[in-house]
């Protein structure tokens, strides 16, 4: 009750999961040079090293695909950055030079905004108006502002006075025949901006777009790809994030082609370790493969401690049989070769117990013949002297009880030369001679000769079947072996009882059963009652049924026996049918 209670407890029921698994272990251990072990562990090998393999190599195929995917998808990237930065600019320079060729834009040299053409001042505000320009500047040749139009979302930087030191530490390049200037970024926290300037033809002042530097900065927010940012580098090495504001950090780059000299895109990395695009999904193919290892790791252990377990009897029979024991069955269910081989061992041992039990009935036979024939010799002789003897002085013996007992030395006698003879028989039986006999013909004879016996013992005798049947036996050895039958059913059978004698064909041989409703047998005793000198009967030989299962053998033939106590006994003799009898 205590080891009941444990092992439904949870700590028991690891203790005999662990128990297990060692003994799965240890069977399937390889240093037993077991052949399930050795199987296991090359199957094994032979489907995961190639799974292993294919799956590193297509990792590694993956990776690199993914990495060159995601280098191409950044440069094309960065390609659609830059060129959204030229365009930009170009389309500056381009509203630039038409501002420039103007031809009214010379009356601007010495003359205040408000005093200007009306038709030049409405083009100035209309350039000036745009979102991405804060205003338009004009410059003399000592870079002073000499004039300002100021948009509707300019700043108003004041830049008359202090214009030639603030240009002079602005980095400056040209860009398709302009000038651009900056990028300025104000320390007091306003919007950065740059410039876009140019000479007008033939006269000593320039004339400048100062642009809102996030409206170029802000083309970049659409270059974000997983951990890159976009950045806009400017010249002097000033790095501008896409709202328009400094950056600073040293983390690696990713640069695209210049757009102007200094100008261009770059992407930096917010994470120092770049995880791979396609990374999950790489991530579940190696998780997979590697429950597809698990799960082979797993059928290989299963059919490796099946086939072993499966080996395992057929290895105890094999020992079995050299110990000498050929009752064990093996089971043998299915088609595969453990099956074929367990068929194979139950044949082989049925085999060896025949051919064992052949030999010692051999030589048990041999030996019942040299002691049956010094018994003849040694004792018939002296048996016939003295009943011959007892014979001649009972004839003169006048008193009665005298008599009578001369008379039972007499009958004791003939028991012995009884006895004397079945030895003989059982040990030196004759050839059968075979002819074709009538089935009928034998239980005809057979009921002739017990049917007063039966009918004295109060015993109902019938016969049922194909009485018909044609066998190709010896008819004086089939009718001993029908009437050593027919009279054990006769001393087993009580008043009142029945024996049935019934003939009928069965897979080509005939089969003559007798039947009775006596005591019935143990499956002990039934065993062992064809054995010689075995008997259940007082006074028996015990050599009745085996003269009688020997010269059915000798026929071709052979005798089952099934009973159950209580219940009678069914005697089946199988003998081979007539040529012609056989379908």
């Amino acid at each position: 009750m205590h080891s009941e209670a444990a092992s439904t407890t949870p700590a028991g029921r690891k203790r005999i999961l662990r128990v297990r698994w060692r003994e799965v272990l240890r069977e399937l251990s390889p240093r037993g040079a077991s052949l399930s072990a050795r199987y296991l562990v090359v199957s094994l090998l032979a489907a995961i090293v190639p799974l292993a393999a294919a799956v590193t190599l297509y990792d590694r195929y993956a990776a690199d695909l993914v990495l060159r995917l995601a280098d191409q998808r950044v440069e094309s990237t960065l390609a659609a950055t830059a060129s959204k930065l030229g365009d930009f600019l170009r389309n500056k320079a381009y509203q630039l030079d038409g501002l420039a060729d103007f031809p009214p834009l010379a009356q601007i040299a010495g003359t205040q905004v408000g005093d200007l053409d009306t038709r030049l001042l409405t083009r100035l505000q209309v350039e000036a108006d745009s979102p991405d320009v804060y205003g338009i500047l004009f410059f003399d040749r000592a870079d002073r502002v000499i004039a300002a139009l100021h948009g509707q979302s300019a700043i108003e930087p004041e830049l008359r006075d202090e214009a030639g030191p603030a240009l002079a530490a602005l980095p400056r390049v040209d860009f398709q025949g302009v000038e651009l200037i900056g990028p300025m970024l104000p320390p007091d926290g306003r919007p950065g901006w740059f410039l876009i300037r140019r000479a007008i033809a033939g006269q000593a002042i320039s004339v400048a777009l100062q642009v809102r530097l996030a409206s170029l900065s802000e083309l970049l927010s659409g270059a974000s790809l997983d951990v890159y940012r976009p950045l806009l580098h400017t010249p002097g090495g000033r790095l501008i994030e896409p709202v328009g504001t400094q950056w600073r950090g040293d983390l690696p780059l990713v640069r695209a082609p210049e757009t102007a000299p200094g100008w261009y895109a770059a992407l930096y990395r917010v994470s120092p370790q770049l995880p791979l695009p396609g990374t999950p999904a790489r991530y579940v193919f190696i998780a997979a493969a590697a429950l597809c290892g698990v799960l082979i790791v797993l059928i290989f252990v299963y059919l490796g401690v099946h086939m072993r377990r499966r080996l395992k009897p057929l290895v105890a029979a094999a020992e079995a049989v050299g110990r000498g024991e050929f009752a064990l069955h093996i089971p043998a269910g299915g088609e595969d070769e453990i099956a074929m081989l367990a068929r194979a061992l139950n044949r082989m041992s049925a085999q060896l117990r025949a051919l064992i039990r052949t030999r010692v009935e051999s030589e048990k036979r041999a030996v019942l013949g040299e002691f049956a024939a010094s018994v003849a010799h040694e004792v018939r002789n002296p048996l016939a002297t003295i009943k011959t003897c007892v014979q001649a002085l009972g004839s003169r013996e006048e008193d009665p009880a005298r008599r009578e007992m001369m008379q039972l030395v007499t009958e004791e006698i003939e028991r012995i030369n009884a006895v004397i003879e079945g030895l003989l028989g059982f040990a030196r039986p004759h050839d059968p001679e075979r002819t074709e006999v009538s089935a009928r013909e034998l239980l005809r004879r057979l009921a002739a000769l017990v049917g007063p016996m039966a009918e004295e013992a109060h015993v109902a005798l019938s016969v049922l079947g194909e009485p018909d049947l044609r066998l190709w036996v010896d008819a004086g050895q089939t009718q001993q072996i029908l009437m050593n039958l027919v009279l054990n059913a006769l001393q087993a059978t009580p008043e009142g009882g029945t024996i049935t004698l019934r003939a009928w064909r069965e897979a080509g041989f005939a089969c003559l059963t007798v039947s009775d409703t006596g005591h019935g047998m143990s499956d002990e005793v039934a065993h062992k009652v064809m054995e010689p000198f075995f008997t259940t009967k007082p006074g028996g030989t015990g050599l009745g049924l085996a003269v009688s299962r020997q010269l059915a053998e000798m026929n071709g033939g052979s005798i089952e026996i099934a009973s159950l106590p209580a219940s009678g006994t069914t005697v089946t003799l199988r003998l081979p049918l007539a040529r012609e009898e056989t379908p």
